[in-house]
């Protein structure tokens, strides 16, 4: 883990990343998750990336015994779609 400093440029709150944690030169804007005490700071285009890029994976009995998603059987309606009647 490496340590930082916080200063104020401007009125603004900013962090200074050391060189072994710099974003690419190609990231210009960041979103900003407030988790408790901690900020998390992701490229703002890729925010969702290291959810699904992530090597960890579910196990293969994961929801093996998940309930029947098949729906039950229903009376056809006798109405047409206009028909604000319920069958």
């Amino acid at each position: 883990m490496s340590i930082s400093t916080v200063f104020i440029n401007n009125r603004t709150q900013a962090v200074r990343l050391p060189f072994d944690t710099r974003f690419p030169e190609s990231v210009k804007k960041v979103d900003v998750r407030v988790v408790g005490r901690e900020r998390i700071i992701a490229p703002a285009e890729s925010a969702w990336d290291s959810f699904f890029l992530d090597a960890a994976t579910v196990s293969a009995d994961f929801l093996s015994e998940r309930a029947s998603q098949t729906q039950p059987e229903r009376d056809e309606c006798k109405h047409d779609f206009a028909c604000r009647r319920r069958c």
